[in-house]
């Protein structure tokens, strides 16, 4: 039997450059006891390449001497129906009940009436044994 040829496939991938930046903690004051607390100010055109545009989410996991910063999944937007139905939570009991009957009568699922000239097979025959 002959021996089949084999040949291993590298794979290579392309890891991005890393770039490290430096900074310092710095303090800010408590707005009530005027303490100082730490503070890390990030700026700069590196953090919108790096994929942290302004306004993005972002999950903090904290570790002792070292911060992961990764963007979080934009939270889809509520229906609007969710924010009448928050609304009627601070309605009257009376109002509320009025509003459950409503969505139920509306909800229920009715049969529609067949359009005119359609013709119904009824077997008025007993079924055979």
């Amino acid at each position: 039997m002959a021996e089949q040829d084999s040949k291993s496939e590298v794979v290579t991938t392309e890891v991005p450059e890393l770039k490290t930046r430096r900074y310092t903690v710095g303090y800010i004051r408590d707005w009530q006891t005027h303490e100082p607390s730490p503070a890390i100010t990030l700026k700069g055109n590196w953090l919108e390449d790096a994929g942290f545009e302004t306004g993005t989410a972002l999950k903090v996991r904290v570790v002792p001497g070292c911060l992961v910063l990764t963007t979080q999944e934009p939270q889809p937007e509520e229906p609007e129906i969710m924010h009448a139905l928050k609304k009627a939570c601070k309605l009257s009991g009376r109002r509320q009940q009025q509003i459950v009957e409503f969505i139920t009568l509306i909800a229920t699922p009715k049969k529609r009436p067949l359009p005119p000239g359609t013709v119904v097979w009824e077997d008025h025959f007993p079924p055979r044994r």
